[in-house]
């Protein structure tokens, strides 16, 4: 009995930690400076729906008028509902942050590098548990996905494009570019206010449409149904809840930043 917990220990420990011998050699940014950001500060476009540029080429990080909440999200890619909300301020102060690799690195690397600085600047003190969710699963119809395969140069983004529908109404068109499978997921969870999964085993990224139509029985347009079915009617793609084990990120600590460092 003793021997078969030790094993199941160590498996859930190489899940969790793929590359134990990396860890000790961490990649970490050469130059960073952060700065409390002036009170009132507005939050930046779209980091409502997860969809904000942090890497550049050459191994540069740009964040503004960003909150810890929403760097810790970004940095271990997790959603809202994937961590312990830790001190109130980390999801309210907003910070000012610059920093280089001194070298190109991928969106891979300059993650772990954010949660070093994380770590290092904050005392960021968290640890890693799963727990059973209730999540969003999405995955691919009976029919082929209505999806295009994004072309070289494009820049991710969203756009949200108000049309005139039928009887005078209002259509939001969104307009989806350079996404992938995780990235709709992440999108369509935040909106959601819950988890959403990919088991669509697409890889690469889309550039894709959906239409959402409110009317006077569902006037928001980000409603539930309206996404759901926008899901499976017009990009082919279904959504049920299941109860999974998810990754949770438990916040033990962290401190404020109070002046530019």
């Amino acid at each position: 009995m003793t021997r078969s917990l030790t094993l199941a220990a160590l498996l859930i420990f190489s899940l969790q930690h793929p590359h134990c011998e990396e860890i000790a050699k961490t990649p970490a940014f050469e130059v960073a400076s952060i700065t409390p950001s002036k009170p009132g500060t507005p939050a930046p476009a779209m980091e409502h729906a997860g969809v904000v540029q942090f890497t550049y080429p050459g191994g540069r990080f740009n964040a503004e008028a960003t909150t810890l909440k929403f760097l810790v999200e970004w940095a271990y890619g997790i959603q809202p509902s994937q961590h312990s909300d830790g001190p109130a301020w980390m999801g309210s102060d907003r910070y000012d942050i610059r920093a280089t690799a001194g070298r190109s690195a991928s969106d891979a690397e300059m993650k772990v590098m954010t949660q070093a600085l994380l770590a290092e600047r904050f005392h960021l003190k968290l640890h890693h548990e799963s727990k059973e969710l209730s999540v969003y699963v999405l995955s691919v119809g009976k029919t082929a996905p209505k999806l295009a395969r994004s072309t070289e140069g494009e820049t991710r983004a969203l756009q949200l494009i108000p049309r005139t529908g039928p009887n005078q109404s209002t259509v939001h068109r969104v307009v989806f570019t350079r996404f992938s499978m995780a990235g709709l997921s992440d999108t369509f969870g935040r909106v959601l206010g819950g988890v959403m999964v990919d088991h669509t085993g697409l890889s690469g990224d889309f550039d894709f449409t959906v239409d959402l139509a409110p009317d006077e029985s569902q006037p928001n347009p980000i409603d539930p149904p309206l996404l759901l079915n926008a899901l499976r009617d017009q990009l082919g793609l279904t959504v049920k809840s299941e109860k999974l084990p998810v990754g949770f990120l438990v916040i033990d600590g962290a401190e404020k930043v109070v002046a530019g460092n």
